[in-house]
């Protein structure tokens, strides 16, 4: 299991994408390595980066103090647990509060707002012209990731009077090993 901490100072950092540095640590609290934050150069695209070097160390949770919504979505949506932690706690603590799941964010919508983004107009849209992340709507040819998980046929079970009854399906959310 890989732990992916944003550090600042030698601690966690208070927000997530603004921390000069991200340290990778194995499950026996050891230091993997520590990598210069690409998304300190801002924009969409540095950002991108951020996450893909997440996702390149095969880290399995990401421990935040605080992480915006649509970044917290992306992170979930790539197999990645985030947990919830705050920056006043050890490194061994944070370690240690990783593992329990009642501090995992499992939805974008725990992730902050951002205003910032709003006020661009999103993504490539809006009136001043949006981010510049060429992030257009049009169809991709790669699947995103949070729909190979996705079962191809689901077959509807029903109760005792013959009512449908619904699948429950999670998504964004993976439990450690």
């Amino acid at each position: 299991m890989i732990i992916a901490i944003p550090m600042s100072r030698d601690r966690l950092a208070t927000h997530f994408t603004k921390a000069p540095e991200i340290a990778f640590y194995d499950e026996h609290q050891q230091l993997i390595s520590r990598v210069a934050n690409p998304a300190l150069s801002g924009g969409c695209s540095a950002k991108k980066a951020m996450l893909n070097l997440i996702t390149d160390h095969k880290a399995d949770i990401v421990i935040v103090q605080f992480i915006g919504e649509r970044m917290l979505g992306k992170l979930l949506d790539a197999g990645v647990s985030v947990s919830q932690a705050d920056n006043s706690l050890s490194i061994a603590e944070l370690m240690t509060n990783a593992k329990d799941l009642s501090c995992r964010l499992v939805e974008a919508s725990q992730g902050r707002r951002s205003i910032n983004h709003e006020k661009k107009g999103g993504c490539c849209g809006g009136s001043s012209g949006g981010c510049g992340c060429s992030g257009s709507k049009t169809p991709s040819s790669i699947l995103e990731p949070r729909l190979l998980h996705v079962p191809q046929h689901v077959s509807v079970a029903t109760d005792a009077s013959g009512k449908a009854i619904s699948p429950v399906m999670y998504a964004g959310f993976r439990s450690v090993k």
